[in-house]
């Protein structure tokens, strides 16, 4: 793997990284909570404290990892520095700068890193806090904040612990004062009432230990004193959902919103998102629970807005346009007679400018619909052969002009298996992935189309059906192309709305940018999730997937006992095995 570049100010950075003689020091209980928070709000098993000196990185404080340092040249940490604001790496197996890193392709088996850098009042740089996943992730927006804020509290604390240390021969109350930051707590409750983010703090009987000036300006509370009184009692008329989450954060789990209405304290109606989860203290135990909200009234109403001027401006452009196009129609069918031939080709050109503009049209009319939730979905049993034969003919004319063949793997396995879903809508699924992968698929390429049930299925008595004999409930659909795949660095913006890779690609490829953006939320709507798969090894065909809830499935007995493709041929699980 490379190594992370030196930063510019190297030299300075290590003079300063020294003066706060913090390196090789014994664990201290201010750092081990930092790091202890910031793994239960960011869901994550490793957080650690991370310094770099000249050639290693050491931890201060670590949670879920039992080495103390590890060399430079290997250090996630040590890109991270050069950097001001958190580094993000949703999946190490496919950034170039660590796939080959013996911490991803070893144990620890890192997958996901996101590391705050720890800046010092003047802006050096001195390691992170970092939070380390084995799975492949991305972080919310609050716990991306909440990241920064632990940063900035962790650098705090190397200030505070600076400050005693030059200070404690003179002065002994330091020590107290250092005592006193080391309290479980205590430090708990010094960050949520400082931090910046409107936070609260609840013990296991929902009463209130610590709240943030934020919490209390956003929900009208002012100078009213609520520590000691219970959730209930400030806030008795919350949603019955807020409750059930609560109660379910103290049993374990982490639980957060959307977009949700509630009543604000001047009556009015506003907009939150919130996310709840348990805090737990020195021995593991749940001890409460935290509480990040934040106010988002005024995005949605611009939001709102935005839509509804979207909306109006599409459905006017759709009338005249509808005209303009099939006048355009009749001119290029010699309605008025042969057209001279430069005629005929601005013509054209007019013509498939405005089908272009139907397509744009559409399209945001759809977004319009998904995201007020006007559009409605019929979902009933679907035959699966069918619903991917179907895509496949709709599709083939477009895949035959670019030289594309379209094959679905492993067809005579399908016929029995049926799904729940909107047959219109999951064509529209389907023909966009499909017409996105023959665009990128060389001439003389497969686009292959896969179907795979994620549970497990054995033979049953009957000798024409086999039955499920696991958990899972679902098929996934995949589509695969032969292209380059998308570049790393714009995958976490692939399902944005006009989100478009290359300019001049998109140009020459077609499209409004709007096609994933639509098919992610159309599968979303109908309890699925939609996926990119980048290629591996690199430039060798990217993946798109998305399940499906199943209803059905009856596989013939004599599939089963062939043995064939990834077909087991035995009375076992087949569990995760292609259809």
């Amino acid at each position: 793997m490379p190594a992370a570049p030196l930063p510019d100010d190297e030299r300075q950075r290590l003079q300063v990284l020294e003066r706060y003689a913090i390196l090789d020091t014994l664990p201290e209980q201010q750092y081990d909570d930092l790091t202890f928070l910031a793994a239960q709000i960011c869901g994550t098993p490793i957080c650690l404290i991370s310094l770099i000196d000249e050639k290693r990185q050491w931890f201060k404080s670590r949670v879920g990892l039992d080495v103390s340092e590890t060399p430079r040249a290997m250090s996630f940490c040590a890109h991270a520095i050069l950097g001001t604001s958190v580094m993000e790496v949703p999946d190490a197996t496919q950034d170039a700068r660590f796939r080959d890193n013996e911490f991803v392709t070893g144990d620890p088996q890192i997958r996901y890193y996101a590391g705050a850098p720890l800046l010092t009042p003047d802006g050096y740089r001195m390691g992170t806090l970092c939070v380390i996943d084995k799975e492949p992730r991305h972080l919310s927006d609050y716990q991306l904040r909440s990241l920064e804020i632990l940063a900035r509290q962790t650098m705090t604390q190397l200030e505070l612990v600076r400050a005693v240390r030059r200070l404690e021969t003179v002065d002994a109350a330091r020590t107290q004062a250092l005592s006193h930051l080391a309290a479980n707590a205590a430090l708990l409750r010094q960050f949520v009432e400082h931090a910046p983010a409107a936070i609260a703090m609840l013990d296991r009987e929902l009463r209130f230990l610590a709240v943030s000036n934020r919490f209390l300006s956003d929900f009208g509370l002012g100078e009213r004193n609520v520590l000691g009184l219970t959730y209930a009692a400030v806030f008795p008329n919350s949603p019955a959902q807020w409750k059930a989450s609560h109660a379910r954060a103290l049993g374990g789990a982490t639980e957060s919103s959307e977009v949700e209405e509630f009543t604000q304290h001047d009556g009015s109606l506003g907009f939150l998102q919130w996310d709840v989860r348990p805090w737990r203290d020195a021995h593991g135990q749940i001890a409460g629970i935290i509480m990040l909200t934040e106010l988002i009234s005024e995005r949605v109403r611009a939001q709102r807005i935005k839509n509804e001027f979207v909306s109006v401006v599409s459905h006017e452009l759709r009338t005249p346009l509808t005209s303009i196009r099939g006048a355009l129609g009749l001119l290029a069918g010699g309605v008025a007679g042969e057209l001279p031939p430069g005629a005929k080709q601005m013509i054209d050109i007019a013509q498939k400018n405005s089908d272009r503009l139907v397509i744009l049209i559409n399209d945001i009319l759809d977004i319009e619909k998904i995201e007020s939730g006007k559009m409605r979905f019929d979902l009933r049993p679907l035959a699966l052969r069918e619903l991917l034969e179907s895509a496949r003919e709709q599709n083939n004319d477009y895949a035959q002009t670019l030289g594309v063949t379209l094959s679905i793997e492993k067809l005579e396995l399908l016929d029995a298996v049926q799904v729940l879903g909107d047959e219109s809508r999951l064509q529209q699924i389907l023909s966009n992935l499909i017409s996105n992968a023959c665009k990128f698929t060389p001439s003389g390429g497969v686009v292959k189309i896969r179907a795979r049930l994620e549970a497990g299925f054995e033979a049953t008595k009957s000798p024409a059906t086999a039955q499920k004999i696991s958990g899972a409930d679902r098929v996934q659909i995949s589509v695969e192309d032969e292209g380059p795949g998308v570049p790393p660095e714009f995958v976490p913006r692939l399902f944005e709305k006009f989100a478009q890779a290359d300019s001049s690609s998109t140009r020459k490829q077609g499209g409004t940018g709007l096609g994933l953006a639509i098919a992610r939320a159309i599968v979303e709507k109908q309890g699925g999730t939609l996926h990119y798969i980048a290629p591996l090894p690199p430039a060798t065909g990217a993946t798109f997937q998305f399940d499906l809830p199943l209803y059905h499935v009856g596989i013939p007995a004599e599939v089963l006992k062939k043995g064939t493709g990834d077909l087991a041929p035995k009375k076992t699980l087949i569990g995760g095995e292609a259809l």
